[in-house]
Formats: structure tokens, C-alpha cells, sequence
């Protein structure tokens, strides 16, 4: 069956390991989109951190952000699904990363990375690459207390991201959040640990975006690396798996390609698209 949508996620996949995207991967992108194929990135992140990089490949009328937990038709202008986390999840997430120092957490809201002046210093050196940090670093909104900010302007969170370069940390961080009910912790990268509510993950969003615009999952072709893509790779009808990739993704996938610093995704998209 001809493939009528390739969904990329970002981190590790369609980004090399500067933050950047290839000429190569833009050049499949545009040939694919030529044949009618509709482009989309499918990212952890939110979604003004994801839009350069759907410029890039000239997918700018739908977006996945937030591990699917926003999903969103830009050309209409209007969200086809959204989660969040609860307020009780929320105050929970906050009074167990107020017990650590030397960690960078953000709340993704629709507004944009909401962090603590408290944690705010510690992004330059929480593992980011230096073009995350350069390109990102002054949109983080900085507050004194990250509850009151959503309360005083109506917010609701997508997720949690939090990241260290001391993973020992981060991993009793993870193993704490993981007790937290109705909250499922991800680490798509050893620095990033991930909070997202319980159900939703790229599989989700993927789903209702097929179902919005009418198109079979098994018309789709989605291209990942990490633990937090398994869901939207397993349901899609062409699964490719990154050099790089987590051997958990490699496993489920039909095909694996180079490496995200070898145009992996140019490399799927010109063997399995065109």
C-alpha cells in the first residue's frame, strides 16, 4: 500500500546530535512531499521547540507534541486532541524534584517551557546540545512558583521534562515518579526523564490524527529511536528503527537505517517512500 503520511520524531531521529537537520533529510522531505506525502514530527517537545523543524521539512499543517498529547491542525488552526496532567499529578511532580538540586525541570503548557528560577541556571549544563540551549534558552518563562504561574493564567501541563547529567540522580527521580499514580515516566535520552499522564504516547496522537484526517495507519510510515516512539511505531504500517536506536525499537521495527548523524531518515524516506 502506497504511503501517504511519514511521521518523524525529532531527538535522535530527524535531528542530528548538534540539534541540527541535514540538507539530505530536508531534500528527501521536500521529494516526498512533491508525491503528495504528507510530512510530520511527532516530538517529545513542545510544540514552538518542534516548529523549526517542521518548517525544515514542510510540515507546518500538523504537529504531535508533547508524546502526543497535543495533537493540532495548524491550517484549520484548531487542537484535534489534548491530555494534561492533573492538578494533584502536578503538585506531586513539583514537591519530589523540590527535594533535589543540580536538576533542570520544565512544565510544558500551551504558553511555552515554564521552569523555576531555581532550575533555570542548571539548563546549559543538563545535557541539551549547545543549539538546544542557544536556540531555546531565552523562551523558557521563568517563574518563582511554577503551581501559581498555572493557576494565575489558566494553564493546563502536557508533561514534565526533567534532565541531568548526573544519571544516577535521575534515575532515583525516575523510580520515584514511576509511584506516582497515573503518571508514566519516560527517558527518551540517558539525560531526560520525561512525565507524561498514563495512556497517552505517540501511538495516541497518531491514531486520532489518522482518524481526523481519514487516512489508515497502515498508510503511514513512522521513523524513531527511542522508548517514547514504540507505541506510534508498532501501529504503523511501514516501521523504521535508527541506527541509533534503542534496541527495544529495533526489535519491533520492519526495517533499520543509518544513524541520525548519517541521514537515517533521508535514507528511509528515498528506500521505503519514493
Amino acid at each position: 500500500m502506497a504511503i501517504k503520511m511519514i511521521v518523524t520524531d525529532l531527538d535522535g531521529t530527524l535531528l542530528n546530535t548538534q540539534n541540527t537537520i541535514s540538507e539530505k533529510n530536508k531534500a528527501a522531505f521536500k521529494k516526498a512531499k512533491e508525491k503528495g506525502i504528507i510530512p510530520v514530527v511527532a516530538t517529545g517537545r513542545i510544540d514552538k521547540e518542534g516548529w523549526f523543524a517542521a518548517e525544515a521539512i514542510g510540515g507546518t499543517d500538523y504537529m504531535l507534541s508533547g508524546n502526543g498529547g497535543v495533537v493540532r491542525d495548524y491550517k484549520k488552526d484548531i487542537v484535534i486532541f489534548e491530555d494534561a496532567l492533573s492538578k494533584e499529578i502536578i503538585r506531586q511532580i513539583i514537591e519530589l524534584v523540590d527535594q533535589y538540586d543540580g536538576i533542570f525541570v520544565q512544565a510544558h503548557t500551551i504558553h511555552g517551557c515554564v521552569c523555576t528560577k531555581k532550575t533555570f541556571p542548571e539548563m546549559p549544563t543538563a545535557g541539551w546540545a549547545d543549539e538546544y540551549v542557544r536556540q531555546f534558552k531565552e523562551h523558557q518563562i521563568v517563574v518563582e512558583d511554577i503551581e501559581d504561574y498555572l493557576d494565575k493564567n489558566h494553564l493546563e501541563v502536557s508533561k514534565f521534562v526533567i534532565s541531568s547529567t548526573d544519571f544516577d540522580k535521575l534515575d532515583e527521580v525516575q523510580k520515584r515518579a514511576g509511584e506516582i499514580v497515573d503518571l508514566v515516566p519516560l527517558r527518551p535520552m540517558n539525560y531526560c526523564l520525561e512525565c507524561i499522564p498514563e495512556g497517552v504516547d505517540k501511538g495516541l496522537g497518531l491514531t486520532k490524527l489518522c482518524e481526523y484526517l481519514g487516512i489508515s495507519l497502515t498508510e503511514v510510515m513512522v521513523i524513531g529511536d527511542s522508548d517514547n516512539d514504540l507505541e506510534m511505531i508498532e501501529i504503523a504500517g511501514t516501521k523504521i528503527a535508527m541506527g541509533n536506536a534503542y534496541d527495544c525499537v529495533k526489535t519491533i521495527a520492519d526495517h533499520i537505517v543509518s544513524t541520525n548523524d548519517e541521514d537515517g531518515v533521508a535514507e528511509a524516506i528515498e528506500r521505503f517512500a519514493l
